[in-house]
């Protein structure tokens, strides 16, 4: 297995900041082989956590929600930003009771992740909520207007590859969720 070396960041000047939600560096980097590159861009955006609850009756959580990014609606599972300092955990936790009212005991870390490897944007943390069950209504204070929709996972898997899900930290968090259901319990998807 080769030995990668690091590239050295040899300069880094902040090129626009709009805390706390982006700040972008333009870096000058030095590759292993002394070849330098510049600009080189990293994009740090506010750590996010998004969640895959599954009822008892074996539904998902959905939040079918427009977007402005994306410019329409999409199917989405219930996510947001971390408070600075956070427990991801906790904010997954505070996230689902927000924007859904459901809440759960049973939690499972699914992966730490970044969106994008060549220019960061950000970290996600993805978790399995197991047995939620919805205690009050969604009380998140968002921009977006939400449809709450319980649907069977192998359904939901369905609604992916018809394009009904847009966001890859949902559709990632799905696959992932069906791969731990699906490898915990030998239930076919």
């Amino acid at each position: 297995m080769p030995d990668f070396k690091p590239w050295k960041v040899v300069s880094s000047q902040v090129v626009y900041s709009a805390p706390p939600y982006v700040t972008v560096h333009s870096h000058t980097v030095e590759l292993p082989d002394g070849r330098t590159i510049a600009p080189y861009f990293r994009i740090d955006l506010r750590p996010f956590v998004v969640m895959a609850a599954l009822t008892s009756e074996n539904e998902i959580v959905i939040c079918r929600q427009y977007r402005h990014g994306i410019e329409h609606a999409s199917l989405m599972l219930p996510g947001g930003l971390l408070e600075p300092q956070e427990d991801p955990l906790l904010a997954a936790q505070r996230e689902l009771r927000e924007e859904t009212g459901f809440v759960s005991n049973e939690w499972e870390p699914l992966g730490h992740f970044v969106p994008n490897s060549n220019y960061r944007c950000g970290e996600t943390f993805i978790f399995l909520a197991r047995n939620a069950r919805q205690v009050a209504q969604p009380e998140s204070g968002d921009l977006e207007e939400t449809e709450l929709i319980l649907m069977p996972l192998t359904i939901l898997l369905g609604e992916i590859d018809k394009g009904q899900v847009v966001s890859l930290s949902s559709a990632a968090a799905i696959a992932l969720a069906a791969a731990r259901l699906t490898g915990a319990t030998g239930v076919k998807c």
